[in-house]
């Protein structure tokens, strides 16, 4: 055991988004926080969520528009695709960004060792080393950020050749000819996305009834979504659960059950995407922390734990497993360690990178019911949207939900050309309890694609300018 250790305001265990964010904020408050990251700073979402994804997205993105460019004078009759070059892209992208992250927790006055923490109490802990030293941590305060690992399905373990984790998917190591994705959530469709624009037949193995099972998604987007993923080659089997895996003459087959009825489906490799657990394995035990049955850790709306001056972010936390949760909930935690006020959130907006992508944000008319609001909607067409249309990306819409009686807005959903980026301005709205008139009466740029939020606004009460009103 190292004896001098480390002393130090407040030790980070995880250097994710949400470890690195309250780091960060630690020391512009003045505090000087120690980050313990046992794998790679940045975490699942800059090494091998987020980051990667987006950029293999973005990278492939023109190969599902080579159609609509034809159609617009411009033909592209050779194209090659460099499977290494890609790889190389989306490498650089991610040293860029875990590079940085590292010198802004250095340059704010924190710290970072290479580790695995391990929690002997609430005062004590130990950072084991890859060489076998052994460091003493004495922390006023600890931020547990340890994250999520994505889930081992029964009959799929990783450690097959066949079968791939997210992790082994975005590393894109090879182009298969089939790939079988198990779970229609936003992990599997976005790399049935990236994989389909590739070239690679997909099919996703769904074991609910719809798509995105975990989000609002009403029958209205599902349908559409569905139709679009249909469209460019995706091939969606709900209701069916994978049983499972077997080596076959031509490569392996899924064995799965689809409405009761065994089904065989083929495939070169196998994407396990059926979801993530918490990271909260003994490297905490000597916390004794409370936890739900799902295994997250129990926090309050301050992010505080059942141990005094231990506080849970992110994943571990529980859901939504999203990185700018993570990130807020950071912030929360520095607040509350140096003293500082800090704003609650009300609602966390989410993005599916599908093409056309999918968002959401609050409530959606059944929640509103349930909650004893008296829901209405206001929504608009993107064919309807001259920016749409200009752009040839007239897929999908954007809809609203408001309370009838007080005309403020609850939620919202798009589905459409750059519904990540819109959803910001719904999410703002309904954080700052603004009505839909407000909203409608904001003066939005032309031509661009957030007048369809304006429009939506203006449907509420059957005043939209460029479509038919109820």
């Amino acid at each position: 055991m190292k004896e001098e250790g480390y002393n130090p305001d407040a030790l980070v265990v995880g250097a994710g988004p949400g470890g690195y964010t309250a780091a960060i904020r630690l020391g512009q408050y003045g505090l000087n926080p120690l980050v313990v990251e046992k794998e790679n700073v940045g975490g699942v979402c800059l090494n091998w969520g987020c980051i990667p994804t987006k950029t293999l997205y973005s990278t492939t993105e023109p190969l599902e528009k080579l159609e609509a460019w034809e159609e617009k004078g411009i033909a592209f009759s050779d194209f090659e695709l460099n499977r290494e070059q890609m790889v190389a892209h989306k490498d650089r992208v991610v040293k860029k960004l875990t590079g940085g992250v590292k010198k802004l927790i250095e340059a704010s006055g924190g710290q970072v060792l290479e580790g695995r923490a391990v929690m002997k109490s609430r005062s004590e802990a130990v950072v084991k080393k890859a060489n076998g030293e052994d460091i003493a941590i004495r922390p006023e305060h600890v931020i547990i950020a340890t994250g999520s690992t994505p889930i081992e399905l029964p009959g799929f373990p990783f450690d097959d050749e066949a079968v791939w984790s997210s992790r082994d998917a975005v590393r894109l190591p090879k182009i298969p000819d089939k790939l079988v994705i198990l779970g229609g959530g936003v992990i599997g469709l976005e790399m049935a996305t990236i994989y389909g624009r590739l070239g690679v037949t997909v099919e996703v193995l769904e074991m609910a009834d719809t798509v995105l099972p975990g989000m609002n998604l009403g029958r209205r987007f599902s349908s559409l979504l569905g139709q679009e993923l249909k469209r460019s080659g995706i091939k969606i089997h709900t209701g069916t659960k994978a049983l499972e895996l077997r080596e076959g003459t031509a490569g392996y087959e899924v064995i799965a059950e689809e409405d009761e009825k065994p089904r065989k489906f083929r495939a070169d490799k196998v994407l396990s995407a059926v979801g993530r657990s918490p990271v909260s394995d003994t490297t905490l035990d000597g916390l004794e922390l409370e936890k739900k049955d799902s295994g997250y850790i129990e926090i309050d709306q301050r992010c505080r734990t059942s141990a005094e001056g231990v506080y849970a972010i992110g994943d571990v936390a529980g859901q939504p497993l999203l990185a700018h949760k993570a990130s807020r909930q950071g912030l929360i935690a520095a607040a509350e360690i140096a003293g500082e006020e800090s704003g609650q959130y009300r609602v966390i907006p989410a993005a599916v990178f599908t093409d056309p992508e999918y968002a959401e944000v609050g409530m959606s008319v059944k929640e509103a019911k349930n909650q004893g609001y008296q829901p209405t909607t206001g929504s608009f067409p993107f064919r309807a949207s001259g920016k749409a249309l200009a752009m040839g990306e007239t897929k999908g819409m954007v809809q609203l939900v408001v309370d009838k009686s007080t005309d403020e807005l609850l939620g919202g959903a798009i589905l459409g050309p750059h519904a990540s980026d819109l959803i910001g301005e719904i999410a703002l709205a309904v954080e700052m309890k603004i009505t839909a008139k407000e909203l409608a009466e904001t003066v939005h740029t032309h031509p661009t694609l957030s007048e369809a939020i304006m429009e939506a606004a203006e449907n509420v009460h059957g005043q939209a300018i460029h479509t038919g009103n109820r």
